[in-house]
């Protein structure tokens, strides 16, 4: 589920739309709260009264002479030794709208103990978040990814995501006659559109490929990514 700009949830599936509900308390006045890394670098330059270094994709690292740095994922691969990390509200990897999230958020947590050097050398990594029961802060508190990866072929089975499955998305200003010459092709699912994009899913590759060769390219821009990176 992702939320729109008006307060709604939208399913990026099926493009069902929700009024966003608060599961505690019923309440419908909920505000999506992002501090952003320049706003947190300014807070924690305060908090701790030394130069803090700004790292981003688009911001590489900057002072060379600071010992602490605050940025995106850019900063595990920009920052090679640490003796600490802290991953600040945590959920957001846990819970982010895509398939492959929990396999994503396990790597960050692997890089982040390559960066600090692993228990035998000090380091700590430190996470934030309301879910310490969730299978990748389990996986990673034991240092076992099979709890993971159980976990993760449990729920893909349940909800046919690949590896049990192949998908595609399918977008551009030809999608819309592309998708509708699909029609209702015997052994797919499309699911769509949401933000331009429709999802198409077969039950393996070979079927996927059969299926958008068969059909005839409508005029105009068209984009088919299979085996989206984040769905």
């Amino acid at each position: 589920m992702t939320q729109r700009d008006d307060g709604a949830l939208a399913c990026g599936q099926c493009a069902m739309i929700r009024p966003a509900l608060c599961a505690s308390c019923g309440s419908q006045q909920l505000k999506n709260l992002r501090l952003g890394v320049t706003r947190a670098r300014e807070e924690l330059e305060a908090l701790a009264q030394r130069p803090v270094a700004e790292v981003t994709a688009e911001h590489e690292r900057g002072d060379r002479t600071s010992d602490l740095y605050i940025g995106t994922e850019a900063v595990l691969h920009q920052v090679r030794s640490a003796r600490a990390v802290v991953f600040l509200d945590f959920d957001q990897e846990l819970l982010a709208p895509r398939f492959r999230a929990g396999e994503q958020a396990m790597g960050l947590l692997v890089r982040a103990a390559r960066v600090v050097g692993g228990r035998a050398a000090g380091g700590r990594v430190v996470v934030q978040t309301r879910l310490p029961r969730h299978e990748v802060i389990d996986a990673a508190l034991h240092a076992d990814p099979g709890r993971l990866v159980a976990a993760e072929r449990e729920t893909r089975t349940a909800l046919g995501y690949p590896p049990f499955s192949a998908l595609a998305v399918v977008s551009g200003v030809a999608a819309p006659a592309f998708v509708d010459r699909l029609g209702s092709t015997a052994g797919i699912d499309v699911m769509g559109p949401n933000d331009g994009r429709w999802l198409v899913r077969a039950p393996d590759h070979a079927t996927l490929a059969e299926v958008l060769a068969a059909v005839e390219r409508p005029p105009g821009r068209l984009r088919v990514e299979v085996d989206p990176h984040r769905v």
